[in-house]
């Protein structure tokens, strides 16, 4: 199980959900987040600004480690 941080509606408190680590797709990678941020789209989505599906996870930069190469990934860069 891995955890994020979820909006799950406009203007509703973030929660923190576990969720089951995703079976990999050709050519992905699994990163193991280590830093998020929120920037200021995220913002305005959260205060109901932007309309977007909900429930969500916010933030797109992010650091991390590769946890795991997918089937016909051979390295990660």
């Amino acid at each position: 199980m891995v955890q994020a941080a979820v909006m799950p509606a406009a203007n509703a408190p973030i929660q923190v959900r576990d969720y089951p680590i995703p079976a990999l797709e050709d050519g992905a990678i699994l990163l193991r987040t280590v830093f998020s941020e929120v920037c200021g789209t995220d913002v305005h989505l959260h205060h109901g600004n932007l309309p977007i599906p909900t429930p969500v996870i916010l933030g797109h930069e992010a650091v991390g480690h590769v946890a795991k190469l997918g089937p016909g990934v051979t390295t990660d860069f």
